[in-house]
């Protein structure tokens, strides 16, 4: 669905991405000269093939595939199929006190994973029972082992459980969540009323209409940076990932042509060209396939009414611009949509379907035209009777912007994310000189890093931001800089050799804070790493926590 953010060459890098990449070839560890920098753009197309009976094939091989790209045969020159397996009784190993990490500790082993996105902000009351009935019921026939996360959304994103594969925890979680209140509620007036209750009931109307509309587009906002946040967090979990959006409404603009650029946003509706283009290039950073799933069962035509004794069998649903925009997002990411359908755990069961065999094509595009327009990918297979599920695209989305305007928007929206971002691995160690003023030793994957060489160094640039927040997430500070990176040969090697590259922060904590936050974002490719601390879990070594 779009380009993604310069990465290094490497079999986990390819497995984990689903965007375009930038390619960087950097020196093996304990070598001491770094071999010759080389760039190009490579494009994954996650596959799954189903035969006529609807099981998976699992058989295939590279030379079953041809590849187009707008019509054109594309070079397939990286292969991989993943399977499905049950997870071993691998875990890493426990933190040791006072550190914190963006790792999935949980997902050792897990080969696939599936997040559940209950939401209750798009969702009216009286739909958001049923939907939680089928998701109760999905979850009572989850297989054993299969890791699924669970969460909600209303006024913004809530983590009811995160990944596990105790179906009992996702379903009590789920129990706990209420839901939202849509405020677009229909009232009537009597007709019968006098003409100065009427006008007035007029004025109202118009007042609540401008009311709503500016709700809808609160919700389009929060929305898009929900998806977001959800991309970040699983960013770097190996695998097939699938997201299951259960909701009544699907208020995300995704168009069949091109994604908007990220040009500086201007007031008004262009202020959601950002946050839409920052979604595409999270989705696919991630090899997120989303599935959405409508929480209204079935619905009738848009011209039923009691009095019409028939309707014709082409008559479209009441909400068929909806359902375009599920297709078009199942469409771009390689999910399926489901709608106008009372049998949600169908839609749920398919999802994890889809991830017992999937196929990684691989392939560097020919053209060289990277405006922000939809490329269509066609994927063949010579084999009679397979049915394939792929994304049919891509946005050719340009590198991140490299403007003042766009890294605050990315890092402010991560500032408030319930979920950590992983795309850049993070690891922070608190050194409490007292209770108020910590030491931070932040430890990043180097493999995440733009490192470039030039004449005996290694340069780059990392977008540190260190945040407070306090009871129900009030800002209380928040400081940031840029550090620059410059590594002479051997520390480059030595760094490469012990897959750690440390950065030392100060942090003076205020009186009322509860949670930092701290952010990483490799300016060179966009790369996003989180991490969250909870001020309680610190011991500061006299004995108090």
């Amino acid at each position: 669905m779009s380009v993604g953010p310069i990465r290094r060459f490497s079999t986990a890098a390819l497995s984990a991405a689903l965007a375009p990449v930038v390619l960087s070839a950097i020196a093996r560890c304990g070598q001491q000269t770094p071999v010759l920098k080389v760039t190009t753009r490579l494009i994954q197309v996650h596959v799954t093939a189903r035969d006529s009976h609807g099981q998976p094939v699992a058989d295939l091989e590279r030379g079953d595939f041809t590849l187009l790209d707008e019509g054109r045969p594309q070079p397939i020159t990286f292969f991989a199929a993943e399977r499905a397996q049950t997870p071993d009784s691998t875990t890493l190993p426990p933190l040791p006190p006072n550190t914190f990490s963006n790792r999935l500790e949980k997902l050792a082993g897990a080969t696939s994973v599936t997040a559940i996105l209950f939401d209750g902000l798009n969702t009216p009351m009286t739909d958001q029972a049923y939907a939680r009935r089928q998701i109760v019921r999905f979850l009572e026939e989850l297989p054993p082992n299969q890791k699924v996360a669970l969460y909600a959304l209303g006024r913004g994103l809530v983590v009811l459980q995160d990944f596990t594969s105790d179906s009992h925890a996702l379903i009590e979680a789920l129990k706990t969540y209420q839901g939202e209140l849509s405020p677009e509620k229909e009232t009537a007036v009597d007709r019968a009323a006098p003409p100065e209750v009427v006008r007035f009931h007029g004025w109202l109307e118009e007042l609540k209409l401008n009311l709503i509309e500016h709700y809808k587009r609160d919700r389009a906002l929060r929305t898009i940076r929900s998806l977001v946040a959800i991309a970040n967090h699983l960013e770097r979990v190996p695998g097939r990932k699938n997201l299951i959006w259960v909701s009544g409404s699907f208020p995300v603009w995704i168009s069949r042509d091109s994604v908007p650029l990220p040009n500086k946003p201007q007031p008004g509706p262009q202020r959601f060209r950002p946050e839409v283009e920052r979604a595409a290039r999270a989705l696919n950073n991630a090899n997120l396939a989303v599935y959405p799933v409508d929480a209204r069962g079935l619905m009738a035509p848009a011209e039923y009414s009691p009095e019409r004794s028939s309707i014709s069998r082409d008559s479209k649903l009441s909400d068929w611009s909806g359902f375009q925009t599920m297709e078009i997002l199942a469409d771009r990411t390689g999910g399926a949509a489901f709608f106008n359908t009372n049998d949600l755990t169908r839609a749920l069961h398919e999802a994890l379907e889809d991830s017992r065999i999937t196929y990684v094509l691989g392939y560097a595009p020919s053209h060289d035209s990277w405006d922000g327009r939809f490329r269509e990918i066609k994927v063949r297979v010579n084999r009679p009777g397979v049915r394939l599920r792929y994304r049919h695209g891509y946005f050719a989305q340009p590198e991140e912007p490299s403007e003042e305007w766009y890294r605050s928007a990315v890092l402010g929206a991560a500032m408030w994310s319930p979920v950590d971002a992983t795309g850049l691995g993070l690891t922070v160690r608190v050194a409490p000189r007292s209770k108020r003023s910590w030491d931070l030793e932040l430890s990043l994957d180097p493999r995440n890093v733009s490192l470039l060489p030039g004449q005996g160094f290694w340069t780059g640039k990392l977008d540190v931001w260190l945040v407070q927040l306090g009871r129900a997430d009030k800002l209380l500070d928040a400081v940031s800089h840029i550090a620059d990176l410059r590594l002479n040969d051997p520390v480059f090697a030595s760094v490469m050799r012990a897959n750690k590259l440390v950065l030392m922060e100060r942090l003076e904590l205020k009186r009322r804070t509860e949670l930092v936050r701290v952010l990483v974002r490799d300016v060179g490719s966009g790369t996003l790493g989180s991490v969250s601390i909870p001020v309680d879990r610190v011991r500061t070594g006299d004995g108090s926590d």
